[in-house]
């Protein structure tokens, strides 16, 4: 299997990076930690861990005082098929970690999440690897018994490395950890939660775009990369003691991000690859059933429309999946210690893309994550 590039961000202190990921929701995950991926991407209105860094962080102001430490990793297993033949980039592992320290009315800590990325590989050579990752600094408050805000800073990452033998682009590294085409910036999020009763809590999240300048590296320079502006709304209904309901409605501002991605090398105009994708609008709904104290079953449904116009589709960025039906589930080993695991299965979608090529993708996904308080 072909394993794929990690962010370095934070790799010099020690701490886990995420991985190039095939994304599903366009470029970005259906769901970040398995708790929200178990419930089809839903995370808006409840606590989910410290995957709140990369959903909403508000809900931090949710989870009980003292410290959480989350471990993560996840798999993306894309099946590409096209007539260059089939995707050899196959199986995209993402490691993630994050911390929280909750106080009284104040939480914050840090996190490494992968945003997300698209890759291929094909047996001529062409490839296209791109990955985006997160080092984010959160901090919620608790305004009063109902009311919590949260935001984050965030550190974005991008590393690109490309294939194109028609056009005679060729930039890739050999490391684990970078794209020979890389770029820096600064984004943040501001989210809330608001109890509107004993049972049904409303959430919801602004994340600014990625603010991605130009990638650079080895003679080569990439624009019009960058990640979208997103606005999520979100609800979770805590029906009784042992089922709980949420879902998330959210949009994917990828029309003002993903235009036309233009390719120089030594400052001459090589290919501009034009994208104009669209907005997309994205449903997630899950539930959450503990049959006891120790077990909880989750199930949940991701919908979000290709936002990628057929004619521009390419089999180096095939980023056009819809559904996504997933499961999962949370087992407390003891009272400090909590293992959570999260499957997706992501149906075929096939368009015909630019110059007439066929392009089916599907894919099976999975999260683990460890999760200790103390």
């Amino acid at each position: 299997m072909q394993l794929n590039k990690r962010a370095a961000t934070l790799a010099a202190i020690g701490l886990a990076v995420p991985g190039l990921a095939m994304a599903t929701n366009g470029m970005i995950m259906e769901g970040y930690g398995p708790i929200a991926a178990g419930m089809g991407g839903a995370s808006m209105a409840y606590d989910n861990g410290t995957a709140a860094l990369a959903n909403n962080p508000a809900t931090l102001g949710l989870m009980a005082d003292g410290s959480q430490l989350d471990v993560m990793l996840g798999f993306v297993g894309p099946d590409v098929k096209t007539p260059m033949g089939t995707s050899r980039a196959d199986a995209f592992y993402m490691p993630a970690i994050g911390y929280v320290k909750k106080q009284g009315k104040l939480a914050y800590g840090v996190g490494i999440y992968g945003q997300g990325g698209m890759g291929t590989e094909y047996a001529n050579g062409d490839m296209a690897q791109v990955g985006v990752g997160r080092v984010i600094f959160p901090l919620a408050y608790n305004v009063n018994e109902r009311f919590n805000v949260g935001g984050s800073v965030d550190i974005v990452w991008a590393g690109m490395d490309l294939v194109v033998g028609g056009y005679s682009i060729d930039f890739k590294d050999d490391s684990d950890y970078t794209g020979k085409a890389k770029g820096y910036s600064l984004a943040a999020k501001l989210g809330f939660t608001y109890k509107l009763n004993d049972a049904l809590t409303l959430g919801g999240v602004y994340q600014t775009a990625g603010n991605l300048p130009d990638l650079k590296g080895g003679g080569y320079k990439v624009t019009g990369f960058d990640m979208p502006p997103v606005l999520a709304l979100g609800l979770a209904w805590q029906a009784s003691d042992r089922l709980m309901v949420a879902a998330d409605l959210k949009d994917v501002m990828w029309g003002s991000s993903m235009n036309t991605v233009s390719i120089y090398r030594e400052g001459v105009l090589v290919a501009p690859f034009r994208q104009d994708w669209d907005d997309q609008i994205v449903l997630a709904l899950g539930l959450a059933y503990q049959f006891n104290d120790a077990f909880t079953g989750r199930i949940g449904y991701n919908h979000g429309k290709n936002p990628i116009p057929d004619q521009y589709a390419s089999y180096l960025w095939p980023a056009i999946m819809e559904n996504h039906y997933t499961a999962g589930f949370g087992y407390a080993l003891n009272k400090a210690s909590e293992l959570n695991f999260a499957l997706s299965v992501v149906p075929e979608v096939s368009v015909t893309g630019m110059g007439g090529m066929q392009i089916d993708h599907s894919q099976v996904n999975w999260q683990l994550m460890h999760s200790y308080t103390f």
